[in-house]
């Protein structure tokens, strides 16, 4: 009776084992090792900090991508809005909208352009 068990036992256990061979996953054909050290070297070039500083020098030297040394792009806080969006201008002076009496609403008529907005901004999604 031990050996039968014995045999159950290990017909269990060889039933994990896979008994066919994996083919290989598809990916993309391996490069000569020239190519493959060439590749390494570029990619630990363009990952370091001497990548983006040579960036930055050549954007600064280039009068064609002056916009981005703009201090109007540059001075802005985070999170503002750009500077072409100036401040709403208000309708009436203090709390009260004299139209339509309410206290402490906004001071510019956010339904008047057909939507919540205020300054082209849509604020009621």
């Amino acid at each position: 009776m031990l050996l039968g068990v014995r045999r159950y036992v290990g017909s269990c256990r060889r039933a994990g084992v896979r008994w066919f061979k994996a083919e290989p996953v598809a990916g993309p054909p391996k490069l000569p090792k020239e190519d493959q050290e060439e590749f390494e070297r570029l990619q630990k070039i363009a990952q370091s900090q001497e990548a983006i500083d040579a960036y930055n020098r050549e954007v600064e030297g280039d009068s064609t991508k002056e916009s981005l040394n703009s201090p109007l792009l540059t001075k802005n806080d985070i999170g503002s809005f750009s500077p072409e969006f100036t401040k709403t201008l208000p309708e009436f002076e203090g709390d009260k909208n004299p139209e339509t009496g309410e206290i402490g609403g906004p001071k510019q008529d956010p339904l008047r352009h057909g939507d919540y907005s205020f300054n082209g901004r849509v604020t009621d999604f």
